[in-house]
């Protein structure tokens, strides 16, 4: 009896020291890749639009600056994937407007500061973030670039 005891008190010590389980490939968060839109990925009629990265030129996000209805575009992993406009918040300086797809797996939050505007153009300059969820991993992206008609 008492070696029953000894060798389960042994168990139970051996199970406390061993350092936890590393956590498996569903736990870990996972990343994603946001690449720039080609011109015919972009099927918007009207006042577009168009967000870059920060310093950069190319588009990688693109959407209808409606109000109500609004469609956009990304491209994710090598998918071109379409949003519809799921709210819209702010006033003329500051805009928040988030995007899903049908099967929200995809979310975007859009958070703009309005900049200069160009009448000649019909144009008006924006910055801000975007903050892209994916598949439950989120990244958050500087970007810039406006609203044209």
């Amino acid at each position: 009896m008492k070696r029953h005891v000894f060798l389960a008190m042994t168990l139970v010590s051996l199970a406390a020291c061993q350092s936890p389980a590393a956590p498996t490939s569903a736990a870990r968060s996972q990343s994603f890749s946001v690449q720039a839109l080609a011109e015919n990925d972009i099927q918007i009629q009207g006042c577009t639009r168009t967000l870059s990265r920060a310093g950069a030129t190319d588009t990688i996000f693109a959407e209808d600056g409606v109000d109500q209805g609004a469609k956009g575009f990304i491209r994710i992993d090598g998918q071109l994937i379409t949003v519809g406009l799921t709210a819209n918040a702010g006033d003329e300086q500051h805009t928040t407007r988030n995007f899903a797809d049908a099967n929200h797996a995809v979310e975007i939050v859009e958070s703009l500061t309005t900049g200069a505007s160009h009448e000649e153009s019909d144009s008006v300059e924006e910055s801000g973030a975007l903050a892209i969820t994916y598949r439950g991993a989120t990244q958050t992206i500087q970007v810039e670039g406006g609203v044209a008609c």
